[in-house]
This record gives C-alpha cells, structure tokens and sequence, in this order.
C-alpha cells in the first residue's frame, strides 16, 4: 500500500533573540493534543505545535494533568520548527499513575531562532511503505554539500477517519548523514493503533547545534552541553555550594540567550541560577528525552557569573538510602522475632 507522507525539515544554526508567550501565531490545535494510555499502561500525551510566523521557533510546552486530587505540572522544551511548519510530540508521563486522568489546555512558549535547516529529505518512491503491522519504512536522503548531524524522523500518525491517533520516532541511531547519502528509517505505532493506521506525516529533525563540556563532579566525569548566542568559559563545580559556575559573555548590542542542559539526576530537580551573586530569572523545563534546560537571557553587551544549584549531594543521597534501610531492620527484627515465636508457640502446640 502506498503511503502518503507530508515531510519538513528542521535544525538550528543561528541565534535566539527572545522569549514570548505564544498567541494564535504558535499553538497546538485542540484536535491534535491529547492524552492516551499505551500498550504497557503509561500515560502518554502527543500532539503537534504549529509555527505561522515568519520566523523560527524553539516551543517549550507546558503539560497539565489531572490525576485525581493532585495536579502534574512540567515543561518540555522541543526542537526547532520552522516557519509555517509543525513538529510533533510524544512524552510519556510514567508519574500519572490513576486511569482516569484528564488533560488540560497545554500552554506554548517559544523562542526564535535564526538558521539554516539541513537539506534533508524523505524519498518518495517505493521504499516508503506502510506494512500491515502499522509501521513505517523509508529513506531519507542528504542533499546539501556538508554533512547533517543526530538526524531523527518524527510523524504525525492519523487514522482513516484523519483522527490523530499517535506520534512515531525513529528507531535507528542517526549520528551523521554525508552529502549524497541515503540512509533507511523505520517507525512504529502504539501497537493499540497498529489495525487503525492510515497515513503519516513526517518530521526529520537535526541536532541543536550545542557545545559539550566536561568536567569533575564529585569524582566523576559529568558531561552536559548547552545553546549560546555568546560565550561560555570558565566552568566548574563549585562542592561548596552544590553548583555549576560559568563565566558568559556577550559583547553585541542586542539581547542575547544561554541554555544549559543537564543529564537527569532525579525527577524532582528544582534549580536556582545566581547572576553576580544575585538572583536571576530564568525557564526550567524538561525535553522529551529528560535532558533538564535552564534557560536565561543575557543583557546587551554584558559578562555575567553565572551560579546554577540544585544538583544533589551522592552522599545525602546514601544516607538516606542507608536510613531507609536501618528502618526496614528496625521493623523486620521484630517482625521475624514474631514469626519464631508463632513457630514455637505452634509445635508446642502440636
């Protein structure tokens, strides 16, 4: 069966200038937004963002869930879409544990972005087919003259009625793509939707352009990379105050952006950023792929000493691991000192 695909290109390679809330120009439509237990029973929310406006965008969404008496709340931060394109998403929330959750309005908030996008392509011909089983097979191929780098195809997955049904990604591992090269893609449904799969519409999605740094944290290689319009020196971990410092500058008469993002610790990690010593206001959000961000601006020609906290203490973390095993003692003494005397009580008895 031939298979019908929409597919758009997204990267970034250029400067973030702003944050705003987003309006009627950046939003996700109600009909593409919802949520839905998978295959294993976790709660899953999927839907598409859309950008009318003239430029590039970087979205970072914010979930809410209600889940009985207490309410979900967290931000996801996506990747680039560009101009009059979408790009969809599929976060799984395993924190939602009742089966009768509801989902509420997602709020959008973006900032644009400047750049160009990799030429890469989804080939249509007769590799691109739909198998019974629901799933998608294709190629994609580069076609500029420089290498694309961390490619991934996403897809907007409908129903025969056009419901949306589900979001795809990619199984294979994209590291590089050379100019001229093609290279095989597959995808699978929720298998609760395998039977109802229509058509897809597909997404190939780049890697940020992002920085890598490595460092010493409490005896270890820790490896976290972020997104500037400026510059990042001097990095360290700070064991004093639990923190991250860096020295960031940008010299250019506008406002310009930093984004950090940390390799998840915990699921409950709640940052602070200090700016010469002072509070300083910033978005945390989370990416799909857990990866926490803290995002800040940086004012016009300026150079700021950046202080983020909020990484844990290995050593806290094993005291209570520690407590928390003296307490299962503290109760399973008594508890087995018990079952000997019902044991002994017992053969008496008999």
């Amino acid at each position: 069966m031939r298979l019908f695909s929409i597919c758009m290109i997204f990267g970034l390679v250029g400067v973030v200038i702003a944050v705003h809330p987003a309006f009627a120009n950046v939003w996700i439509p109600d009909d593409e937004y919802s949520g839905f237990y998978d295959i294993n029973g976790t709660y899953t929310v999927i839907g598409a963002v859309k950008n009318t406006q003239d430029v590039s965008i970087v979205p970072t969404i914010t979930i809410n869930i209600k889940d009985g008496s207490s309410v979900y709340s967290q931000n996801y931060t996506l990747s680039t879409v560009n101009s009059q394109k979408d790009i969809p998403f599929k976060i799984q929330i395993p924190e939602i544990k009742g089966k009768d959750a509801t989902l509420d309005r997602p709020q959008v908030s973006y900032i644009t972005t400047s750049h160009v996008n990799p030429d890469v392509d989804v080939i249509y011909d007769k590799t691109l087919k739909k198998h019974g089983d629901g799933h998608e097979t294709g190629m994609i191929l580069n076609n500029s003259t420089s290498p694309a780098y961390g490619i991934k195809i996403f897809a907007a997955i409908y129903g025969k009625d056009g419901k949306f049904l589900d979001v795809g990604k990619s199984i294979e591992t994209i590291s590089k793509i050379d100019p001229g090269q093609k290279v095989a893609f597959s995808m699978y449904p929720d298998p609760q939707h395998a039977t109802s799969v229509s058509y897809y519409s597909c997404f190939v999605v780049s890697d940020n352009p992002t920085i890598q740094v490595t460092m010493t944290k409490d005896g270890k290689p820790y490896n976290f990379t972020y997104l500037t319009t400026g510059s990042v020196t001097d990095v360290q971990f700070n064991y004093d105050t639990r923190s991250i410092t860096a020295t960031v500058r940008y010299p250019f008469p506008d406002t310009g952006y930093v984004n950090f993002m940390f390799p998840e610790e915990s699921e409950s990690e709640k940052f602070s950023v200090l700016s010469d010593g002072k509070p300083a206001q910033f978005i945390q959000s989370k990416d799909p792929d857990g990866y926490w961000h803290v995002a800040l601006t940086l004012g016009p020609k300026s150079v700021q000493h950046i202080a983020i906290s909020g990484f844990g203490d290995p050593a806290t973390a094993q005291a209570s691991q520690k407590e928390d095993y003296r307490n299962y003692i503290l109760i399973a003494i008594p508890i087995g000192a018990a079952a000997v005397i019902v044991m002994i009580l017992k053969k008496r008895k008999d």
